[in-house]
């Protein structure tokens, strides 16, 4: 006997009649795949229902935007890019939005539909 398992995501790109290799993930499975490769030390889907380890804000500014943006805060480092379990990410060791304003680390991680900026830099993962 022959078992075939498949994904949530597997099951809704076959159903949708879509070619290719290309499968749709919900943004449960993208932050699932992002806490795997980070092992949990961002975000950790079993911790009440799935939370965030560190400060994180849901934005739909994308990345460019944020560079954009960045170019007008009192200060920050070059930003740095880079990608985590397929999602690309722009991070900057330290930021500082205005004078006055906390200097911090700053990273937004692109997971499709939404961004999420973190309170940390993601070029240490």
């Amino acid at each position: 006997m022959r078992v075939y398992c498949e994904s949530s995501a597997q099951r809704r790109h076959r159903a949708s009649g879509k070619q290719g290799l290309e499968i749709e993930m919900t943004l449960t499975e993208k932050f699932n795949a992002f806490a795997a490769a980070t092992k949990n030390e961002l975000f950790d889907p079993e911790y009440n229902g799935g939370e965030w380890m560190v400060e994180a804000v849901e934005t739909h500014e994308t990345i460019d935007q944020f560079i954009d943006s960045s170019k007008n805060y009192a200060s920050r480092t070059v930003e740095k890019f880079g990608e985590i379990a397929g999602f690309k990410f722009v991070a900057w060791k330290e930021v500082q939005p205005a004078k006055g304003k906390q200097r911090r680390q700053l990273s937004v991680i692109d997971f499709g539909d939404v961004r999420i900026a973190l309170n940390c830099d993601l070029t240490y993962f």
